[in-house]
């Protein structure tokens, strides 16, 4: 059975396995902080009573949310939890009056790109060298309506 919930902290173990095997850039104390300072934009999905995937968004201003991280675990992929997770973040800052949804990928990420362009996000700019590794980001903006 799959359920789409807040963070707990039981759940910190999870959250940093996942986020080690999808991106390893992260320190993990960001993502305690995450849940200390906007827990409503920390949510999980978790399948069989386990923590499969996470999304984590908070406010950047009244209006423009902006999602940290989104991440399911490698074995459960392409089982449409990423976009669960990313519609409940949408419907969390829809609730709290955001009129747009930023976010960066990696521009070699054809994958997440794709992803989120299939659910209205589009892309705004390519800031170089935006990553620790010299990677490019290519920043992205939902539009809320």
């Amino acid at each position: 059975m799959n359920l789409i919930r807040k963070f707990e902290p039981a759940d910190f173990p999870w959250v940093i396995d996942i986020e080690r095997q999808v991106f390893n850039e992260h320190d993990p104390f960001f993502y305690m902080q995450f849940y200390e300072t906007c827990s409503d934009g920390f949510i999980v999905a978790q399948v069989n009573g386990f923590v499969v995937g996470f999304v984590v968004g908070f406010l950047t201003s009244e209006t423009t949310g902006r999602i940290f991280s989104l991440a399911v675990h490698p074995s459960y992929q392409s089982r449409k939890l990423g976009s669960a997770l990313l519609k409940e973040i949408i419907q969390v800052f829809r609730g709290i009056g955001v009129s747009e949804i930023i976010l960066e990928v990696r521009k070699g990420n054809l994958k997440a790109k794709r992803f989120y362009e299939r659910h209205g996000f589009h892309q705004t700019e390519v800031v170089e060298r935006y990553y620790n590794d010299g990677e490019s980001a290519c920043m992205m903006r939902l539009k809320m309506s």
